[in-house]
């Protein structure tokens, strides 16, 4: 398992300066819009590139399941975009940039990487919170799970960015982004008469704020609300900073069900941190059913303690 951390702390880490510097100087035509209108960046891409290359020269067997494809970057209109990655990746040559992107039009199986170069694009943009997110699955379980957060202040010593892993049966650990030792990390011991710690998207689209509300609203003045874009909850959460994340389906969008790299990484690092992770209804996450939880509605992360809790009280919301 070493030879595999070893080589996706290197990637992400690559990945998230490369991001920063992008974000630094980021740009509105920086950005194309795919077909469901998210934003995707030249840090997407960026990232996607060079994080698969690495994997791929390291462990070419093993098939990488990501968000991004090269398709779009082929197309003639995209061709200056296509230069401004390569600003960012100087040593490579156009064909470098798209065949290692697609090396990650894998599909999963009994072992394979998933990635998202970016989790949280539009908080990318708004140059807020946002991870590079990668993780190993192995028959369908998250085993490993790695998370660039180039925005979320290392909170030993305050500053800006953290990088965050968990090797299944080993613990979860946070270090600067930028170098240094390892810290393990545990979830809060709160429990249901203590001040609970709600995560909240920024996107409201991405959850069901009304039903979250109601849910707080339980707790009362117990209850506080925090809101951070993309896996950096799972991050968070996992530091003992807060203790409850939910992602409850959109009345608008009844089909939709979770992509497995929204949340692959981030469930290892919580589950290692001591936290629990299931659907709405208290199912276990399900990552073996291909690149969606189909058979999940919904997602609830909490420290475990107070995990009960919300399961029973979301689901007697559900049924008023």
């Amino acid at each position: 398992m070493k030879e595999y951390l070893d080589v996706a702390l290197r990637a992400v880490r690559q990945a998230s300066e490369i991001c920063s510097a992008v974000q630094a100087q980021l740009v509105a035509e920086d950005t194309l819009t795919k077909k469901d209108r998210s934003p995707v960046t030249v840090a997407d891409f960026a990232s996607q590139a060079v994080i698969c290359r690495a994997l791929h020269e390291a462990f070419p067997q093993i098939p990488i399941v990501a968000e991004e494809d090269a398709n779009s970057l082929r197309e003639a209109e995209n061709r200056e975009l296509l230069k401004k990655i390569q600003s960012f990746l100087p040593d490579w040559s156009e064909t470098d940039i798209l065949q290692s992107i697609d090396f990650g039009n894998g599909e999963p199986g009994e072992l394979f990487w998933t990635l998202d170069p970016i989790d949280g694009t539009k908080g990318f943009l708004r140059k807020d919170q946002y991870a590079v997110a990668l993780a190993l699955l192995k028959d369908g379980e998250p085993i490993l799970g790695v998370l660039g957060c180039p925005n979320l202040p290392f909170a030993q010593d305050g500053n800006s960015g953290t990088l965050m892993y968990a090797l299944q049966g080993a613990g979860s650990f946070a270090m600067p982004l930028a170098g240094g030792d390892p810290l393990q990390v545990h979830v809060s011991r709160n429990d249901a008469q203590s001040t609970i710690r709600f995560l909240e998207s920024v996107e409201a689209a991405h959850s069901n704020h009304s039903l979250q509300g109601q849910l707080m609203a339980h707790f009362g003045d117990k209850a506080q609300s925090v809101r951070y874009d993309s896996q950096v909850k799972y991050a968070v959460l996992a530091q003992g900073l807060a203790d409850v994340y939910l992602r409850l389906p959109n009345p608008s969008q009844p089909d939709y069900r979770e992509k497995i790299w929204d949340h692959a990484a981030g469930y290892a690092i919580v589950k290692e941190a001591g936290g629990q992770a299931t659907d709405m209804f208290g199912k276990p996450l399900e990552f073996f059913h291909g690149k969606k939880l189909i058979n999940n509605r919904g997602v609830v992360v909490t420290n475990g303690k107070i995990h009960e809790t919300i399961i029973a009280l979301l689901n007697g919301k559900q049924n008023d």
